[in-house]
Formats: C-alpha cells, structure tokens, sequence
C-alpha cells in the first residue's frame, strides 16, 4: 500500500502537461487552474475544472477514462504543444518519447484498482494530492500568499 501511494505521489509530480495534472510549480498550477482570474484557486473552483477535465477526456462517457482515451488525450496535448516548439526535430522527439512514457506509467499508477480505468475518485485524489501540496498556508485555497516550499521547487 505504501509503495501505491509513493508512486501515484511520484507520478503525480512528474506530470508536465498543463490542465490535466495539476502542475507541481506553485504560479504555474494557480495560472492553469484559476478558472475565476482571481489569482486564486479554491477547492470548489478546482474540483468543478477537475470534473470539467474528466468529462472531457471520457470521451465514450461511460465514467472511467480507458488507457486510450487517457494516453490519447494527453498525446494530443502533448503534440501541439511540440508543434509550438523551438525545439530541435531531435530534442522534440526526445520529449515526446519522454512524455509519453510518462503518460503510460501514470495511467497504470493512477488506475490503483487495476480495474483497466481511471474512475472519477481515482483522478480526484491524483489532483487533490497536488491541490493540498501547493495549499502550504491551510486557508482553503492556493494563492500567492502560500510560501513556496522546496517540495514545490
């Protein structure tokens, strides 16, 4: 059980892709998730984006998210975001053979009842770990006014 939670935590922290997985950077994660344009995030605001998220990555809407609608979103995402590159074709090719192992080795943390899917809870607890690591002053929300820790570097 420890070796599941340290993982999911090592995964959830290796995510790069911005809107999916909520970011490991304080200003970056508060950037992708502050729905309000308030510099703020609050639980309320980040659960509804993460329900909004879900929903749409469930693209047969049958409540889990399968390994190719999970890895196929976020290679989707990930490819026009290289495409935006100024990258070298080598190192481009390099981060997306990266990233996409990253994708799969998440979908199989993520997916802890190995039940094939991604269930809502499972997806929920992954963003709540991140939600709960940038919230460093306990108020409810991430803001600026939560110290960055090293953990979050």
């Amino acid at each position: 059980m420890n070796i599941k939670i340290a993982l999911l935590a090592a995964a959830t922290l290796c995510v790069a892709a911005p809107a999916f997985a909520a970011s490991h950077a304080r200003d970056t994660f508060i950037k992708e998730q502050d729905t309000g344009g308030d510099g703020s995030v609050s639980k309320e605001e980040f659960k509804a984006g993460r329900e909004k998220q879900f929903a749409g990555i469930d693209a047969d809407r049958n409540g889990a998210l399968s390994h190719d609608e999970y890895v196929g979103e976020f290679t989707a995402r990930l490819t026009k975001r290289l495409a935006a590159s100024t990258d070298t074709a080598e190192k481009k090719e390099e981060e997306r053979q990266r990233q996409t192992r990253q994708a799969e080795v998440r979908f199989g943390v993520l997916d802890t009842d190995k039940s094939g899917g991604i269930t809502p809870a499972e997806f929920e607890y992954s963003g709540w770990r991140m939600f709960v690591t940038h919230d460093t002053n306990k108020d409810g929300a991430v803001s600026a006014a939560d110290p960055v820790t090293e953990e979050q570097d």
